[in-house]
């Protein structure tokens, strides 16, 4: 793996991308862009076993969140590389936080895009950070987004990936979308996509949580429908991004319990698109589990839609 030259300048040595291109693949007049958190990437092989079945395997482009990487000398690289090597895709991984104290020095948590086409114009796009009352991981840096462009039936494709916080007041997220926004360029193609939390509360601590319980029962659909309560939304859509199509309306993408049914599940993962049409009836979630049977290999599920080129 290599580090990427371009804007490298703009990162500490921790926080500097690491990118790995290869040839490209045979393109079709679609693309299959899927959207994930990975959850710490603590269940990476079976991460990989979803990956690899239909349609998942059929992915163009994937935006991870919640990616672990490891520099440490071990050769273990991240669940990035992992995917990247088994597909045969390129990739770019952009550190967001780093843990400095042994034994897990080298180790660190970001975002990434695995991508069918080569990676090119790569840059980190640096977002607000917001301090809660939760009890805090011994970890260091902030939030950053990742934007790249890609070769995509003979246009170029702007893509991009960003992961928001998740215990901040909605006007905090939008905030950190405009951030974001502000580093995606301003016209043609593109498409971008994450877990942006949008719970549409303000979780300042554990203790905040009972009143979410309320508002879950009292108004579930407001957490599987969450436009008119996250500003976000209004920010991707100054800069001409839509997210009708490309994501399947109303359903959840979250389970931090079974018990929880599934009316009161949150959407919280996304994608948006500008200049490129969503092929309809394509939008899905697909669980996270390499088999019925299996457990879950992360709390959210996969977000995908198909795109002509």
């Amino acid at each position: 793996m290599t580090t990427v030259e371009a804007g490298a300048a703009k990162f500490d040595q921790a926080f500097e991308p690491v990118v790995a291109n290869r040839a490209p693949r045979v393109q079709s007049r679609t693309i299959r862009v899927v959207v994930f958190n990975a959850r710490f990437s603590t269940r990476a092989d079976g991460i990989l076993r979803c990956i690899r079945r239909p349609p998942l395997s059929r992915a163009d482009v994937i935006l991870l969140c919640e990616a672990v990487w490891r520099s440490d000398g071990s050769g273990n690289g991240g669940l990035a590389s992992k995917i990247a090597d088994a597909l045969r895709m390129s990739f770019v991984y952009v550190p967001e936080f780093v843990r400095q104290r042994s034994p897990l020095a080298g180790w660190s948590i970001g975002n990434a895009i695995i991508c069918a086409q080569p990676l090119e114009e790569i840059r980190g796009v640096a977002l607000p950070s917001y301090k809660t009352g939760w009890r805090r991981i011994p970890l260091a840096g902030a939030p950053r987004g990742i934007v790249a462009a890609a070769s995509f039936g003979g246009r170029k494709l702007t893509i991009g990936v960003a992961h928001l916080n998740s215990r901040c007041a909605p006007e905090a997220r939008a905030r950190q979308m405009a951030a974001y926004m502000d580093g995606v360029s301003r016209d043609g193609p593109a498409i971008i996509g994450g877990d942006w939390n949008t719970t549409t509360v303000e979780l300042p601590s554990r203790r905040a949580l009972a009143g979410v319980a309320v508002r879950m029962a009292l108004q579930p659909l407001r957490f599987r429908y969450p436009q008119a309560y996250e500003p976000l939304f209004d920010e991707i859509a100054r800069r001409g991004f839509e997210i009708e199509g490309a994501n399947r309306a109303g359903a959840p993408t979250f389970t931090f319990s079974r018990a929880l049914p599934r009316l009161m599940r949150p959407k919280l993962d996304w994608i948006a698109a500008r200049g490129v049409a969503p092929i309809a009836r394509s939008s899905a979630v697909v669980p996270a589990r390499p088999a019925w049977h299996a457990g879950r290999v992360s709390d959210h599920d996969f977000v995908i839609c198909d795109f002509s080129v």
